[in-house]
């Protein structure tokens, strides 16, 4: 018999400073609703169960199941990695919030092709040439490499998915990888949106 799979959990990463946009990017509206909510709703589509990273100071109310970052990390491992200390047998399909574009027809995709022999499943930028980290289901075998390369000073999630065992998904369309770090880039977006 084959071995069931790791529960997959969904994750809200709400953790940033959002010092570029100079208000908290997880309560700006872009689908009629704080955004941390909407990518909350959406993750609950395809996960398990469904929670939100952030900072303790932070005023994430109690249904979002809020969860504190637990580290000293400037870069989003800090959230990922809480979630493994919260649980180290899920894997976690995290979802950073200054992504608009993301819904839950592409969280389906992303998820219909999880390959959990590897390390983690993402989708792969052709316009950046990169892997987006921040749209990824990380697999718990990810945890200890993950943790090792913290402890190095190697704080990039993205770095970690080009240099290992990772599955990548192509042919996504690039608006999904839109990212909104500030004013501008958030004026860039209504502007797309009602082209």
């Amino acid at each position: 018999m084959h071995e069931a799979p790791p529960i997959l959990n969904g994750l809200v990463l709400t953790g940033g400073l959002s010092s570029r946009m100079g208000s908290d990017k997880a309560l700006i509206n872009y689908h009629g609703k704080p955004q941390r909510e909407f990518v909350f709703e959406a993750l609950r589509s395809v996960c398990h169960e469904v929670f939100t990273s952030c900072r303790h100071e932070h005023n994430v109310p109690l249904w979002l199941n809020p969860l504190p970052d637990i580290m000293d990390i400037r870069s989003p491992l800090n959230g990922i990695l809480t979630a493994f200390h919260t649980n180290p047998e899920r894997a976690w399909l995290v979802v950073a919030v200054d992504l608009p574009n993301v819904s839950p027809i592409v969280l389906q995709e992303l998820v219909s092709h999880r390959d959990t022999r590897k390390l983690a499943t993402c989708f792969f930028d052709s316009s950046a040439g990169a892997p987006e980290p921040l749209l990824t289901i990380w697999e718990p075998a990810s945890q200890p490499l993950l943790e090792a390369r913290a402890a190095s000073g190697n704080i990039s999630p993205r770095s970690f998915l080009q240099e290992h065992d990772v599955h990548f998904v192509y042919g996504m369309n690039e608006s999904v990888f839109f990212n909104v770090n500030d004013p501008a880039m958030r004026t860039r977006w209504h502007q797309e949106i009602n082209r």
